[in-house]
């Protein structure tokens, strides 16, 4: 049984479990300057259009999906789609505990770039902490990888909000990144505001590895409508 099947058949149980709970159904587009992912660049600084797709179960569990044009210098890919499924609950009024299963999809060169990871959140108050594991790190024969991080997002208004992230991806390939180094720090600042039925953003991105422009600090516009 392959990932996606594997997938798909736990997505049957958790609908299964969760035929006599309320469910919700929401959407989202996004159009943005750029797609940056753990602070590199996806679309080779180019823009991108985004949207997503969600289920929530009402009994903690929710599955989605999740897609964006990509551009990787040597690869045919053009699309990233992402799919996952997860278990949300509360340990106490203020923290909450999120654990679930990401699988990325690269049309067209399945074999070269696609992957699994599985996530931990921690959210305690406003602030959200993730532990993250991968066994073949942005595609098929990729390393081992760990990814810890830390966000928080402090709300200046009631449709306005500035959000803080630092980040730390850890492979065990002494050279992965841009054959410069196994690990490197991300971090970004960005503000949303909503108005008039959409959210704006503009984010600050940045890395300390030097050997690569796609990496480079850069800031980033993207308007979104939830559907």
């Amino acid at each position: 049984m392959n990932k996606i099947t594997q997938l798909a058949a736990g997505i049957a149980l958790v609908t299964g479990a969760a035929v006599a709970q309320a469910v919700e159904v929401s959407a989202n587009v996004t159009m943005a300057t750029d797609y940056v992912f753990r602070g590199i660049s996806q679309t080779n600084e180019k823009g991108a259009i985004q949207g997503g797709f969600d289920v929530d179960f009402g009994n903690g569990f929710y599955v989605g999906t999740w897609a964006s044009n990509v551009d990787f210098d040597g690869f045919e890919a053009t699309t990233e789609t992402d799919f996952y499924v997860g278990y949300a609950f509360d340990l106490s009024e203020d923290v909450n505990l999120d654990l679930s299963y990401v699988y990325f999809m690269y049309p067209g060169d399945e074999s070269a770039l696609n992957y699994q990871e599985f996530v931990v959140g921690l959210g305690v108050y406003d602030f959200s902490f993730s532990f993250i594991y991968s066994d073949e790190y942005v595609g098929d024969g990729g390393p081992d990888a760990y990814i810890i991080s830390a966000d928080y997002s402090y709300s200046l208004a009631e449709s306005t909000s500035i959000d803080f992230h630092i980040g730390m991806t850890d492979a065990d390939d002494d050279r992965f990144f841009f054959n410069e180094d196994d690990s490197y720090i991300d971090y970004s600042l960005g503000v949303t505001h909503g108005i008039g039925g959409v959210d704006l953003g503009l984010t600050w991105y940045g890395t300390d590895l030097d050997n690569s422009d796609l990496a480079d600090d850069r800031i980033v516009f993207s308007i979104t409508k939830s559907l």
